[in-house]
């Protein structure tokens, strides 16, 4: 690990010099032993500090420890210890000082903020961890370093600082809000037939109790124990579960010179996805498709997973807004892409040009008429039926 050791004077260190400068020439000029004495028993503090903190700095090891992942909309804590291996000798006031930074966008130059924990006393092979807290309100990816550790003791003359080039880097994901109680109907509602019946294996379903055999039953689900016991055969009933499969159409468009409430509908729009692929993660089996029209378009598909989960977040944690003005073709072309059977939501930051879908769909041979699509524009009411952040 790199070290960059630094020594500079205090402002009180440079008024203390002064002062033991002044006592020193003038017993000098005057030939006066005892102000020449007072004068070096004046710099023995100095020259103490000078020592100190150079030793002090020397044998100690400083490390962070960050959360595996966080949210925008939660409490971010930060670990930091310092371990003194020395088999003797206490270190006394040591500051640490982090930085906090933003990777920078092509819209949004990152801006460093420093952070500091304080450790009044640290004795002889002892570790001692302090930890400093906050929040990242915008998500993204945040670097974290170098650190700095300094001292000032024993009378703050001098300050010796040690930099450390531990870098970190921590990936912050959208805010995750609540679905209101009428979201299901965005499902239940479609009229193509939105939850699909899916015949699961015994470990994926729920026991839900026992019954009498009947003809065409599984011997797999057979209770031996209570058959035993009655003298007849039980079988395991099992209740089925309902998997609702959805497909997610993103228009994340964004103006060049965006106001502030073109900005939140951004944000919002994507926090609306990470909340709806949050809660279909929830239960696994479900199949879900992103298709986003963003700077860098996004496409993805899978079955919901905690997996599944965390690399979707991690791209919407990095996606930018387009700046096109048409309704995005692309969006018109994933229709064709998604199983008739699917429920389709389309999320815009503006109206919705149902003609330019209709036409684009039309290319790939597809009528939107025949599918399920449910309109959201989150620049207008559409969403507060069904989300909260």
């Amino acid at each position: 690990m790199p070290r960059q050791r630094r020594i500079r004077i205090c402002r009180e260190g440079v008024y203390y010099i002064l002062v033991v400068v002044a006592v020193l020439a003038g017993g000098t000029a005057r030939q006066l032993n005892l102000l020449m004495l007072l004068g070096s028993m004046l710099a023995g503090p100095l020259l103490f500090s000078f020592i100190y903190g150079r030793l002090a700095l020397r044998r100690i090891e400083v490390g962070r420890k960050l959360p595996s992942q966080t949210r925008a909309d939660q409490r971010l804590v930060v670990d930091v210890r310092v371990t003194n291996f020395r088999r003797w000798l206490t270190i006394w006031t040591i500051q640490v000082e982090d930085v906090v930074q933003r990777e920078g966008t092509f819209e949004d130059p990152g801006e460093k903020l420093a952070v500091s924990v304080f450790y009044s006393a640290i004795a002889a092979r002892e570790t001692k961890q302090v930890s400093y807290d906050g929040r990242l309100p915008q998500r993204g990816r945040y670097r974290f370093g170098p650190l700095r550790v300094s001292t000032r003791f024993p009378l703050g003359l001098v300050r010796h600082s040690l930099l450390l080039e531990q870098n970190e880097e921590l990936i912050v994901h959208p805010k995750i809000g609540r679905l209101a109680n009428d979201w299901a109907q965005v499902v239940r509602e479609s009229p193509t037939g939105s939850q699909s019946m899916s015949r699961r294996g015994l470990l994926e379903a729920d026991f839900y109790g026992l019954r009498d055999w009947r003809p065409g039953d599984s011997r797999r689900s057979i209770h031996w124990r209570t058959s035993a016991r009655r003298g007849s055969f039980v079988v395991r009933q099992f209740e089925q579960r309902r998997s609702q499969d959805l497909a997610l159409l993103v228009d994340l468009w964004q103006p060049p010179e965006a106001t502030d409430e073109q900005l939140e509908n951004v944000e919002t729009a994507i926090s609306f996805v990470a909340t709806v692929i949050d809660e279909a993660c929830r239960q696994s089996g479900r199949y879900l498709v992103l298709e986003m029209a963003a700077h860098e378009p996004l496409c993805r598909a899978g079955t919901a997973s905690p997996l599944f989960f965390r690399e979707q977040m991690d791209a919407l944690s990095f996606i930018m807004p387009h700046h096109e003005p048409q309704f995005p073709p692309s969006l018109g072309h994933a229709v064709a892409l998604v199983p008739p059977s699917l429920p389709i939501l389309l999320i815009s930051t503006r109206p919705i040009d149902y003609e330019a879908l209709r036409e684009a769909a039309a290319e790939r041979d597809v009528q939107l008429t025949d599918r399920s699509l449910r309109g959201v524009n989150v620049a207008g009411d559409d969403l507060a039926p069904y989300f909260q952040v």
